[in-house]
């Protein structure tokens, strides 16, 4: 189950869809794209994602250091993934419910795609519902952004 949409962020990639999907879909490859996340334990021992493929991201420096695990809850091949954030060491699950990233592509012509990130949650609690506008919903959107732009990096290389 997703949660109530809360943000949406597109970034223009110079690279065939085809490109972008192929290293959207390597779970392998995340810890050479997102600023954080240092190794990745394939749970299901599957590298390419799929519907119901668990894994997990382990942050292994810094503050942030932990880990959590996500689930691919959606899949269409070359065009779309949504991921659930299940487990997590940071107490994540305790803020936001039902947390769910689709990321989907869309071609443009010219070697060029559009990546586009959707969020969707429920805060948790009376505090939560609170401060999501304020802050949450700007912080989840800025640290997709910064995942996004370790993809465009890799995939313009």
């Amino acid at each position: 189950m997703r949660g109530k949409f809360q943000w949406r962020i597109n970034l223009l990639i110079k690279a065939d869809s085809s490109k972008v999907w192929e290293i959207a879909d390597d779970i392998s490859l995340i810890p050479r794209y997102h600023p954080d996340v240092g190794r990745v334990d394939l749970i299901d021992g599957q590298r390419t994602r799929g519907i119901g493929v668990k894994y997990q991201c382990n942050v292994l420096e810094g503050k942030g250091r932990g880990s959590c695990i996500e689930q691919v809850v959606d899949y269409m091949p070359g065009v779309k993934i949504s991921t659930a954030m299940g487990e997590d060491t940071w107490g994540l699950h305790k803020i936001f419910a039902d947390y769910v990233v689709e990321s989907t592509l869309i071609p443009k012509g010219n070697h060029e795609t559009i990546l586009r990130f959707e969020a969707f949650y429920n805060p948790v609690g009376l505090f939560y519902k609170i401060l999501n506008p304020l802050i949450l919903r700007k912080k989840t959107k800025e640290r997709s952004l910064e995942v996004m732009k370790g993809i465009k990096a890799f995939c313009e290389k």
